[in-house]
């Protein structure tokens, strides 16, 4: 269902410094510039951001420093290509992200151009394998699906003062700013201590990335993946009442049908205006919108009782 990063992108993205280690051999015995090495292995990965303001990577210091984090790239790329095509399991996602993170340790020191490039690209690697080594997509979810069952609900909640979901990225950034103890609030009723730890150490990085589009529109980033979780949350929870209905052998009221229906709409909305999802996962909620709007129409044509059952 949900296109979240797969392991392919994580590995191409520890090749980043790595897959021209090879040619180390001919920069030495001088058939290679050595600048011209590390240049060209830079920007195939990172031509996407091009902080101009900063000095190019030209001192042999500079040079010999980004050389030196190579190692940590090799982890980081074993660590998920023995499970590729696999369900990696969070272990394997905790050591890569172990890996990702000394990059940007190593990568530290270098205020240079192309290291600033690299910086910026294993910070989007690394801020990915964090949500899937500590499962923090459920989570995220959770909150979202919570968010927008709030609005409909009568009873009080912190989240109907909010507009975390709010279609205007400086609204919701807004709604994120003013409303963290609320959100953290909800992470910690819904979700599990790693979870809750995660968003009260790295808040500010979560509100930047839910909230503000990257400089190029990659569906890969955070930003994408993140916010796709909305339509995610919306299915799970369509999953979970009609998992509640075969139960009672799809008796329902036409309001709890309706709710559904409209639930059902909004997913698909929020779907449409998601770079995530497939033609099958469009085509697999239309489904079930479809036979929701035939369930209505036999919940309308029931007798009910007080309680609004269909009899």
């Amino acid at each position: 269902m949900l296109s979240f990063w797969t392991d392919e992108n994580f590995i191409n993205s520890a090749l980043i410094l790595k897959k021209h280690s090879t040619l180390m051999v001919r920069i030495f015995s001088g058939k290679m510039n050595f600048f011209t090495f590390i240049l060209s292995l830079l920007l195939v990965a990172c031509s996407a951001i091009n902080p101009k303001d900063l000095p190019k990577c030209e001192t042999d210091e500079e040079l010999f420093t980004f050389l030196s984090c190579l190692p940590e790239t090799d982890e980081m790329e074993m660590a998920l290509r023995n499970h590729k095509g696999m369900n990696p399991p969070v272990e394997v996602y905790k050591r890569a992200t172990k890996a990702c993170e000394n990059i940007l340790a190593c990568l530290a020191p270098l205020n240079c151009q192309e290291a600033q490039e690299a910086k910026l690209e294993y910070e989007v690697s690394c801020e990915l394998l964090t949500y899937l080594s500590l499962n923090l997509r459920p989570c995220l979810a959770k909150f979202f699906t919570k968010a927008y069952l709030a609005q409909f609900s009568s009873d009080s909640s912190c989240l109907k003062d909010y507009s975390f979901l709010d279609k205007d990225l400086t609204k919701r950034r807004d709604a994120y700013i003013n409303g963290k103890s609320c959100f953290l609030e909800t992470i910690r009723s819904e979700c599990n201590k790693d979870a809750s730890e995660y968003y009260t150490k790295s808040y500010r990085k979560f509100v930047t990335t839910i909230s503000i589009k990257p400089a190029k529109e990659k569906c890969s980033h955070p930003h994408y993946q993140f916010n796709s979780l909305q339509c995610k949350g919306l299915e799970d929870e369509i999953t979970l009442r009609v998992g509640h209905l075969k139960e009672r052998n799809n008796r329902a009221s036409a309001v709890e049908v309706s709710q559904m229906i409209q639930m059902c709409k909004d997913a698909q909305k929020c779907m449409k205006e998601s770079c995530v999802f497939s033609a099958a996962d469009h085509e697999s909620m239309g489904k079930r919108c479809k036979i929701l709007q035939k369930l209505l129409a036999v919940s309308d044509s029931c007798s009910s009782d007080l309680e609004g059952k269909c009899l």
